[in-house]
């Protein structure tokens, strides 16, 4: 079963055509039979990339061998502005070392003490949609994030500092375009607009202000039981 998707490209099209498509909507960039495939292969002149929709295949990619499938240094380069050398960007025994500090936030039943949580934030996405036509990658982003905060941070979105970072980071996505030359040529600098840096910057330090609250909250006792606590 194919989940809904936007509708596929014709499945020949240049490179510039596909770069264009990529910028634009990631998904509708793609080949139907990449939808179809347990596993695909895009080969461009400049890199190959694998489409993998097989759920053993993709826990074996994520969980089971991570070592033979690290994070592409395309995406490394595109988000290090924003997130560093965090675990959603590093590989190897950096990637491990930070897997381990947090790891234990996530084991045995404590991920389902955070069900309500997330309960809340799905009653809350659905209590703001409306009937007729919306966006559903501006709700869906929004719902993460509010699932992110109350887990985290046992915030709720609408919170002024959760929505001062939600409105961050949505600034950072309008700013950093999702295809650039340097990604596609990887032997091009990496140059990031001034409005790209400014929305990183200010997420990074909005971020940095709530674990610095929170670190003085654990000192103090006075922390709730969430993962923030857990992991710091």
């Amino acid at each position: 079963m194919i989940p809904p998707k936007p509708g596929a490209r014709p499945r020949k099209v240049s490179l510039w055509q596909y770069w264009k498509m990529f910028r634009r909507d990631i998904l509708s960039a793609q080949p139907e039979h990449l939808y179809r495939a347990k596993m695909a292969e895009f080969r461009t002149p400049f890199f190959r990339s694998f489409l993998v929709n097989e759920p053993d295949l993709v826990r074996q990619v994520l969980v089971e061998r991570p070592d033979d499938f690290p994070k592409s240094s395309r995406v490394t380069r595109g988000l290090e502005l924003l997130l560093g050398q965090s675990v959603f960007v590093t590989n190897g025994e950096v990637w491990k070392r930070q897997r381990r500090i947090i790891d234990p936030a996530f084991e045995g039943g404590r991920l389902r003490d955070q069900f309500p949580s997330i309960l809340a934030a799905a009653e809350a996405t659905a209590d703001r949609l409306e009937p007729g036509e919306v966006d559903v990658e501006a709700v869906a982003s929004h719902a993460t994030a509010d699932v992110i905060f109350r887990t985290l941070f046992s915030i709720p979105i609408d919170d002024h500092v959760a929505a001062e970072t939600y409105d961050a980071f949505r600034r950072f996505q309008r700013a950093q375009p999702v295809a650039t030359r340097s990604g596609l040529l990887p032997w091009l600098p990496v140059r990031h607009r001034p409005a790209t840096r400014a929305a990183a910057a200010r997420l990074r330090g909005t971020i940095e202000d709530l674990v610095a609250a929170r670190q003085t909250a654990i000192a103090e006792g006075t922390a709730p039981d969430d993962l923030a606590t857990r992991i710091l």
